[in-house]
C-alpha cells in the first residue's frame, strides 16, 4: 500500500500493518453487530418484564383494595361464592343447563 505525505513523497505501509488495521476494522465490526443483538434481546426482555410487573402492580391493587376493611365482606362473599357455591338461605339458585336436543 501506497500513502502520500504532504511532501509529495509516497511511503509503503508494510502489509503486516495493512492487515493488522483490517482485522481491527473487522473485530470492531463484529463487535459492534454482537452488541446490537444483545441490545435488542435485552430490550424484548425488559418488555416482558415490564409488562410482568404491570399484571402484578394491577394485582397487587386489588389485593389491597380487597383487604381494605370496606370491600373485605364483599371479598369473602365472592369466594364463597364463587369458589365454594355457597349462599344466602333466602335466595334461590337458578341454574340453566341446556337441552340435548341441539343436534338439527
Amino acid at each position: 500500500m501506497l500513502f502520500k505525505r504532504k511532501s509529495g513523497r509516497s511511503v509503503k505501509v508494510p502489509f503486516i500493518f495493512a492487515f493488522a488495521a483490517f482485522v481491527a476494522l473487522a473485530y470492531a465490526v463484529i463487535n459492534i453487530v454482537v452488541i446490537r443483538v444483545e441490545i435488542a434481546h435485552k430490550e424484548a426482555e425488559y418488555d416482558a418484564l415490564s409488562q410482568k410487573l404491570y399484571a402484578l402492580r394491577t394485582e397487587n391493587e386489588i389485593l389491597e383494595r380487597y383487604t381494605s376493611d370496606e370491600y373485605k365482606m364483599g371479598y369473602v362473599e365472592e369466594i364463597a361464592r364463587e369458589n365454594l357455591d355457597y349462599s344466602y338461605s333466602d335466595e334461590k339458585i337458578y341454574y340453566f343447563v341446556p337441552s340435548g336436543d341441539s343436534e338439527s
